[in-house]
């Protein structure tokens, strides 16, 4: 008997159960894969707890990483056996799953399913944010906030790697630790009510070029006042709740305010595969270290998620099977 976690209400934590079910035969343009590990995002709490609407009962998860059972009719591009991850596809908290091939990519032989199935969500959205949203350039200098967590921390090592010197910030003493770890400096506490002046004062009194926005309503104040004139704010982030955005004083300072969504940048498949070859290749390389994972069982869903909420989590979660 197979495994899943779905939600009947939207709520907190404990509403996500854990139930015995049957994936089934997969049909045209569909496979069965039986997953190792299913990623655990920040959206996927928005689902569970009613920021989004959605249709119950409701099955968790957007991502995940596995083997090919079993194939459908006209599935020409994967087989059964192959190694394969995704990046939104709803139903990923699961031990086995029918999911169309198109939303698969392959896995190289040196990139774990664990690996991918933590990586391949936050990774994608992080090449959309610094290699087409805003590209980074040799020696700019960006401030990267939630440099800790899943998406920022992959942020912050690939703008690094592409020659910009960032400017991190996190929400604790030990994220900071962790941070500084990792290569970083400065590490800057998101907390500081004078964090724009020491993010400047750190730059030789200048505003920085970019912001990648990752928190929302607690610093987006001050990353209004880090940038420079004319520089990029990038806003994929809500962790502290929505900000009060007055766009007539971005726009009289000329800064470039965008709010991206990965799925409109990553849009068709020529583009999935370049990123994800990108993201891969980057891996491999060590651009982004060894990466944070933290395991929970599938069964612990509702832990992971309570840890979410709480900010204790350090890189990314994932629930193994």
């Amino acid at each position: 008997m197979s495994h899943r976690i779905r939600i009947y209400q939207q709520g907190a934590p404990s509403v996500l159960r854990y139930e015995d079910f049957e994936p089934g035969e997969p049909g045209a343009g569909e496979v069965r894969l039986r997953q190792d590990a299913a990623g655990v995002n920040f959206v996927d709490t928005m689902f569970r707890d009613g920021t989004f609407g959605v249709q119950l009962p409701f099955a968790m998860g957007v991502e995940g990483a596995g083997i090919i059972e079993a194939i459908g009719p006209g599935v020409s591009r994967f087989k059964a056996g192959d190694r394969v991850a995704y990046w939104f596809s709803f139903g990923s908290y699961a031990d086995k799953r029918i999911i169309n091939a198109d939303a698969l990519v392959n896995l190289p032989p040196q990139v774990s399913t664990e690996e991918a199935a933590a990586l391949l969500a936050k990774g994608l959205t992080a090449w959309a944010l610094v290699k087409r949203v805003h590209i980074v350039k040799l020696g700019a200098t960006v401030l990267v906030h939630a440099a800790a967590g899943g998406v920022g921390s992959l942020v912050a090592a690939w703008a690094q790697a592409l020659g910009a010197r960032v400017i991190a910030t996190v929400g604790s003493p030990a994220k900071a630790d962790a941070v500084r770890k990792r290569g970083f400096d400065p590490v800057l506490d998101a907390n500081d009510p004078d964090l724009a002046s020491t993010i400047k004062a750190s730059n030789g009194g200048n505003g920085v070029d970019a912001v990648y926005e990752l928190v929302g309503a607690s610093t987006f104040d001050q990353s209004v006042a880090a940038i420079r004139d004319g520089g990029d704010l990038v806003h994929s982030g809500n962790a502290s709740g929505s900000p009060i955005i007055d766009e007539a004083a971005l726009v009289k300072r000329s800064i470039r305010y965008v709010k991206p969504s990965t799925g409109q940048v990553i849009n068709n498949r020529k583009i999935l595969d370049e990123a994800s070859d990108d993201l891969f290749a980057a891996l491999q390389e060590g651009v982004f270290g060894k990466l944070a994972i933290a395991r929970y069982p599938l069964r612990d869903a509702s832990q992971a998620h309570e840890d979410i909420a709480a900010r204790r989590a350090v890189g990314s979660i994932i629930l193994t099977t």
